[in-house]
């Protein structure tokens, strides 16, 4: 695919609108319809059967209904051994654009240098409403992080970090130096944006090794971290050629 016809497939995608999710800012962008439909419903107030039922308590002057307010869990990672077939097809397919891909997936191995625990297996989910699975990591998975114990992490990711989480893994590179990391990207994230390139350079600097996902690497994850019932990955047509396409633009970027 050439580097024209890709240029404007981004350009388009970045116009899409409608209930999009913002992909790497950490915040939910609603749609602006329903805002209205929330705060018309407000204004309105429920119906008596819907107070009732939601522990409403009727005002003895006026009769209206009060509706006690709820409070809504945040969102949080979502922590598991395996991820659905259908979500690592879609998430993890190294495609130009980046449409409804508004999450990130990241599977990891972890070899403490212990035969007797083995390597420590899993995957990590992220609603970006809160900490990215990349910081939520460390503290989801290292927790009993131990300064004695040389680790060594492979993560197989959805998309490489935006800029703010690859200054976080540079920073705790540098501070944990039994850690090794090795990141290999599915795709790369706004790689044309300067601030994330800046990022992928420092984290690169600071040990971690990057590169983007071969065919192999998508079969292996398939194997490895997917509720696949047995059934064999069957790649898509191009992923050679984007893999090839986002290696080369990561090779300039970290030359």
């Amino acid at each position: 695919m050439a580097d024209k016809s890709r240029t404007q497939m981004r350009r388009t995608e970045r116009k899409e609108k409608g209930g999009a999710v913002n992909t790497k800012n950490g915040k939910e962008v609603k749609n602006e319809g329903e805002k209205e439909k929330q705060a018309e419903s407000t204004a309105e107030g429920p119906s008596p059967e819907a107070a009732a039922t939601n522990g409403a308590e009727a005002n003895g002057q006026n009769g209206d209904f009060k509706v006690e307010e709820m409070e809504l869990p945040p969102f949080e990672i979502i922590k598991g051994d395996r991820i659905d077939p259908f979500a690592f097809k879609f998430q993890f397919k190294n495609v130009e654009y980046s449409s409804g891909r508004n999450k990130t997936f990241l599977c990891y191995l972890v070899d403490r240098g212990n035969t007797v625990d083995g390597l420590l297996r899993g995957c990590l989910e992220d609603e970006h409403s809160g900490p990215h699975a990349e910081e939520a990591f460390f503290h989801e998975c290292l927790s009993d992080y131990d300064p004695a114990i040389k680790y060594t992490v492979t993560w197989y990711v959805s998309s490489s970090p935006c800029s703010a989480c690859a200054v976080k893994i540079a920073e705790m590179l540098k501070a944990r130096k039994n850690i090794k990391l090795s990141i290999f990207a599915a795709r790369l994230f706004e790689w044309e944006e300067q601030e994330i390139q800046d990022g992928l350079r420092v984290m690169h600097a600071a040990g971690c090794k990057l590169r983007v996902m071969k065919p192999l690497d998508f079969s292996y994850t398939w194997d490895t971290f997917v509720e696949n019932e047995e059934e064999p990955l069957n790649l898509w047509e191009d992923c050679k050629e984007n893999y090839e396409y986002y290696q080369e633009k990561l090779a300039d970027i970290l030359q």
